[in-house]
């Protein structure tokens, strides 16, 4: 039987997902949800579904397995313990929470909870990040000493009524790779941030030093202020570089005697990253990307943010 999925926020992304989920075979989109009916109607006309203006309504009246949960980012928590009390795995979309203590409230669910429990750190589904992460452990450019990760562009999320900063819109994508690509969580994190737009909301530059227990440094430098959009990692060995460019999935191996790029496969890191989810949710096991990898990244911005080196 295919898992009886169903997702939360019908907004740009909420859609992706939905599209998404069409061409996994061992799911099946079942229903759509937003507090916004037009918007639901509107999604769920595009995909034959039915629609809903409420989670534990939906989940209750589909049988549904799972959800995924894609809305404005102070409503995640809050609607992913909804979904969780109604008994339902949850795939929740970055930042997952917004404060310290929903991600203590968020933890203490997914212990009780009975489905499964997983962020939206998609990237870690691009092959380029898959690829650097091989190249590491076969020491293509020796002991990893430092990565230095940029992520910028000029669309302030605040400006359509998110009421988080750029810190946990863009820089946890980084600190989620930084941890999956060291392999630990950093020991101490510290940060600079400053807010140079006009408006409410947060900060709108903000820079992240990290140090990991066995020595590796890091950088994260990520704003809305930059024209055009950048996302990309250098990846610093004691033998060589590694050059990540995540919009073109490449990866660039740079040496003192030679420069090469190995062939990647282009994959849709969405669709990897629901596949995963839906796989787990069929088996029932919990997965490696999730609550556990979420706390730790959550907390190493948190610790960054609270250690402001200027605000």
């Amino acid at each position: 039987m295919p898992v009886r999925v169903g997702v939360v926020g019908c907004g740009w992304f909420g859609s992706a997902h939905a599209r998404v989920y069409r061409t996994i075979g061992e799911a099946q989109l079942v229903a759509v949800m937003d507090i916004v009916e037009e918007n639901a109607k509107r999604l769920a006309e595009i995909y034959h579904v039915n629609h809903y203006t409420s989670i534990e309504e939906m989940i209750r009246r589909e049988s549904l397995d799972a959800v995924s949960i894609a809305v404005t980012p102070q409503y995640l928590f809050r609607d992913t313990k909804e979904a969780l009390e109604a008994e339902a795995s949850v795939l929740v979309e970055k930042p997952v929470v917004t404060s310290r203590e929903e991600l203590s409230n968020l933890e203490s669910l997914v212990k009780r909870a009975d489905g499964v429990f997983m962020p939206g750190f998609i990237e870690l589904f691009n092959p380029a990040v898959s690829m650097a992460k091989s190249l590491l452990d076969d020491e293509k450019i020796g002991k990893l000493l430092s990565i230095w990760s940029r992520r910028v562009g000029r669309l302030p999320k605040k400006s359509i009524g998110w009421k988080i900063g750029v810190s946990l819109d863009l820089a946890i994508h980084e600190m989620y790779v930084q941890h999956h690509i060291v392999g630990e969580a950093p020991s101490s994190v510290s940060s600079y941030t400053a807010k140079l737009l006009d408006g409410e909301g947060g900060e709108d530059l903000a820079i992240f030093l990290a140090r990991f227990p066995s020595g590796i440094v890091s950088t994260i430098e990520t704003n809305w202020l930059t024209p055009s959009g950048i996302r990309e990692a250098l990846i610093m060995g004691d033998e060589g570089s590694l050059i990540v460019n995540y919009p073109d999935q490449t990866v660039r191996i740079e040496s003192s005697d030679r420069i090469e790029q190995p062939r990647i496969r282009r994959k849709e890191p969405l669709q990897g990253e629901l596949a995963y989810f839906v796989e787990h949710v069929r088996k029932g096991d919990d997965p490696e990307i999730g609550i556990d990898l979420a706390k730790n990244v959550l907390n190493s911005l948190f610790e960054g943010l609270d250690n402001r080196l200027v605000s």
